[in-house]
C-alpha cells in the first residue's frame, strides 16, 4: 500500500511539472474555465513472448475399490499472446484485433478437434449464441469478454479480409438457422463455470 501511494505521488508531481512547463501564466489562472489537460497516448507492453493462458480443467475420480484416490484430469489450454514492443509499433500501421480473433478461433477449434468434437461448428454456434443470449454490454464482465471473442463484425471489410477463406461460412446470412454439429454450447459451459 505504501508503494502504491508513493507511485501515485510521483505520478501526480510529474504531471503537474509537465503542465507547468507547457503552460503560460494565463493557463494557470484559477479564474479561467477553459483549462485543458492533455497527455500522450500510452500503451501497455509486456516482455517478448508473454502470453495469457486460458485453461479449462475437468477432474473426475475413478470409481474403483483398489487403488482408491485416483483421479483423471482433462485440460485444454489456449494461449493468447500479449502485446510486446514489436506488436505496439506495428499496431499503428494496421489493426490486428481481427487477426487475433481468427487465431484464437483456430486454436479453440484445434483444441476441440483434438478431443473429437467438431470445433468449427462449435465456433459458429458460439458466434450465433453471442448475438442472442448474452447480457447487454456493461452488465457483466464475463459476457463482455465473450462478446469480444465471439462477435463477427461482418459489415467491416477488414474483418472479411482477415478471415479470408478461414471462416467463409460466416458470410452466409442463414448460418444461425442451419443445423449445427456441435454437441454442446461453449458459452453455456463458460457461463456455468462463472456461476460456481
Amino acid at each position: 500500500m505504501k508503494i502504491f501511494i508513493i507511485v501515485m505521488l510521483i505520478l501526480s508531481v510529474t504531471v503537474l511539472e509537465y503542465q507547468m512547463m507547457n503552460s503560460t501564466i494565463s493557463d494557470v489562472c484559477a479564474n479561467e474555465k477553459n483549462l485543458r489537460l492533455t497527455r500522450r497516448r500510452r500503451q501497455l507492453t509486456f516482455p517478448d513472448g508473454s502470453t495469457v493462458v486460458l485453461t479449462i480443467s475437468l477432474v473426475k475420480a475413478f470409481m474403483t475399490h483398489a487403488p482408491s484416490g485416483w483421479n483423471i484430469a482433462l485440460e485444454i489450454d489456449v494461449l493468447y499472446p500479449l502485446p510486446d514492443k514489436k506488436f505496439i509499433n506495428s499496431f499503428f500501421r494496421r489493426k490486428f484485433h481481427h487477426r487475433q480473433k481468427r487465431e484464437l478461433w483456430e486454436k479453440l477449434e484445434a483444441a476441440l478437434d483434438f478431443h473429437n468434437i467438431n470445433g468449427r461448428s462449435c465456433i459458429f454456434r458460439s458466434v450465433c449464441e453471442t448475438e442472442k443470449y448474452l447480457a447487454p454490454p456493461g452488465k457483466s464482465l464475463v459476457h463482455d469478454i465473450l462478446r469480444a471473442i465471439f462477435t463477427a463484425p461482418l459489415r467491416e471489410e477488414e474483418f472479411k479480409a482477415e478471415m479470408g477463406l478461414s471462416y467463409t461460412e460466416l458470410l452466409d446470412p442463414d448460418i444461425c438457422e442451419k443445423e449445427n454439429g456441435c454437441p454442446f454450447s461453449v458459452l453455456d459451459f463458460i457461463l456455468d463455470l462463472n456461476k460456481r
